[in-house]
């Protein structure tokens, strides 16, 4: 985590405090107060052309937030096109992209406030690699393609879009990646191939969370249950090594976990140490994934259906694989042309 150094540059109508936050480094969490007609900056160094600040606030009341590059904060408080400007009454989250390498500035400005507000802060910056947001469309594209070979269920937004805050997903029925997150994330966790898995992760975690909703299963709203369901079908898929990167990587740095959690936050994404723990208990337990079946099966596509009959997984439940078979069997009119087949669906998992 990054280490703020403190200066005191003015004592005048205002205060400035001043944290250097070192190129792309945190996230980093404050605590500070404004007193009444001063206000309080904290510098982001030398940040990169591109780069993606997240910012998460939380005060004790009405305080204006004000995002300056390095001209913008000569002139302050004139204020000519900041790159951001907002009010905070008890929490605001926010993102921007910056346009040019340079030093930026975040005021809290009380300068119109009575009182003194207490603030909790957030704010980290991030690397916005466009290989990235490429690594991850790649990730969706191919569940995308494997969901539908595998289960019936209604279509839904999957992709990634820049949601102008620090959020992990749009939270809608859909599975829309945040942008922010998939640079937050590959820049906290810094080894790439530990960056790619709990993205994956999260993106099954979403995807179990809308399925469960669609498929009426009693416990939606559950964080647990879409966890489970995510590890259920990280196994299907032959994640499994995917799963268990990301479970460890949490468990041996839960503070990674603690900080973009609350900078984005959520209490899904991504995983705590203590839901990771859990993941790696479901991973070891060769009978978890068989559990799920009678939940599962009456929801796989019938050429699915029917390569697990010639060709069982070691979580297959062949007898309901071949009772729900025969429901359709039935449930065909006679003449009518059954269900297409895919010759791929085995391939997948593989």
């Amino acid at each position: 985590m990054a280490k703020f150094r403190r200066t005191a540059l003015l004592a005048l109508s205002f205060c400035l405090f001043w944290l250097g936050v070192p190129e792309a480094k945190g996230p980093v969490m404050l605590s500070l107060d404004v007193p009444p007609g001063k206000w309080k900056a904290v510098r982001l160094k030398d940040l990169p052309k591109d780069a993606v600040v997240a910012v998460a606030v939380e005060s004790s009341g009405e305080i204006s937030v004000v995002l300056l590059d390095s001209p913008g904060y000569g002139r302050f408080p004139t204020l000519e096109r900041p790159l951001f400007l907002g009010q905070v009454e008890k929490t605001l989250s926010f993102s921007v992209s910056v346009p040019a390498a340079d030093s930026y500035f975040l005021v809290f400005d009380n300068r119109s406030g009575q009182q003194t507000r207490a603030l909790s802060v957030a704010v980290r910056a991030a690397r916005g690699g466009v290989d990235q947001i490429q690594a991850a469309d790649a990730i969706l594209r191919r569940f995308e393609q494997q969901l539908h070979q595998l289960f019936i269920f209604e279509p839904f937004a999957l992709g990634i879009e820049r949601c102008g805050a620090p959020k992990a997903f749009t939270g809608t029925g859909s599975v829309d990646l945040c942008a922010e997150y998939v640079h937050h994330l590959a820049d906290s966790v810094g080894d790439k191939a530990s960056a790619q898995a709990a993205l994956a992760f999260s993106l099954f975690h979403e995807v179990a969370r809308v399925l469960l909703a669609q498929w009426h299963h009693p416990l939606t709203s559950s964080k647990a249950t879409a966890d489970e369901l995510a590890t259920v079908l990280m196994i299907m898929l032959n994640q499994e090594q995917q799963a268990a990167a990301a479970a460890n990587y949490f468990l041996k740095n839960p503070s990674t976990s603690q900080t973009l959690s609350k900078l984005f936050q959520s209490d899904r994404h991504p995983l705590s140490g203590e839901r990771a723990r859990t993941v790696l208990r479901w991973l070891k337990d060769p009978g978890f994934a068989r559990r799920w079946q009678g939940f599962l099966v009456p929801h796989m596509q019938t050429a699915f259906l029917e390569t697990l009959q010639r060709q069982p997984r070691a979580w297959t439940d062949r007898s309901l694989v071949e009772k729900e078979l025969s429901a359709r069997e039935k449930r065909t009119p006679p003449g009518a042309p059954g269900p297409a087949k895919r010759q791929d669906a085995f391939l997948l998992l593989q």
